[in-house]
């Protein structure tokens, strides 16, 4: 319905402040759409962490989809770079079930923030982040990675901000342990602007890394 980077991020600068650049060895070129846009679903992954509970950092690994049970999420992400007026990338509106990876910033499970976008509608109906503010403390978002690990986080905290005060540094700001951001539109629609006047902020860290066995 409104184009993610014009609602959440045009217009802040975020440009040399983003992330710890740990990326760099994963990301390719350009924005990357994947070859398959239906995740593959994990109905045996079952991982019981501490709340409070921060790991490691992981290897660097390309991240490929993302997963959050308590609202149905089960997406798979594409590679999001900078626009020419320096603000992120857009993950396209169809299909609707897809989010995108910020490549500049911190992989999934790497030291840093990292942060996925995803739009909160379309014209035609819901799209991937429709009910992330319906996330709660304490619930997981899992991060499928290309080596097949999967980068456990528990939400800390989600946000509501109007988006005229985005809280930048908040979410592209250096931290020295994995987190994760995840970021959409939220609150009212302007008609008058074609915009969504708020933003929805979760906040989260890694809680434990996954490896499948075999």
């Amino acid at each position: 319905m409104v184009s993610l980077a014009g609602v959440l991020l045009i217009g802040f600068g975020i440009s040399g402040m983003l992330g710890d650049g740990e990326s760099e060895s994963v990301a390719a070129a350009g924005p990357q759409v994947p070859h398959s846009l239906k995740a593959t679903s994990l109905p045996s992954l079952d991982v019981d962490v501490p709340l409070d509970k921060v790991a490691k950092p992981m290897k660097a690994a390309r991240p490929t989809a993302v997963y959050i049970p308590s609202i149905g999420v089960s997406a798979p992400l594409m590679e999001l770079g900078l626009d020419a007026a320096g603000a992120i990338q857009n993950p396209p509106f169809d299909p609707p079930n897809l989010a995108g990876w910020y490549r500049y910033g911190a992989v999934p499970g790497g030291r840093g923030a990292a942060v996925i976008t995803g739009h909160l509608d379309t014209k035609s109906g819901p799209a991937v982040f429709a009910r992330l503010k319906s996330v709660r403390r304490g619930e997981q978002v899992q991060v499928l990675r290309a080596d097949r690990s999967v980068a456990v986080f528990v939400v800390d905290r989600v946000e509501h901000t109007p988006k005229k005060s985005f809280p930048t540094k908040k979410v592209y700001g250096k931290i020295d342990y994995p987190g994760l951001r995840l970021v959409t539109c939220g609150g009212t629609f302007d008609r008058q602007a074609h915009s969504y006047r708020d933003n929805t902020i979760v906040f989260a860290h890694l809680a434990a890394p996954y490896y499948p066995k075999g």
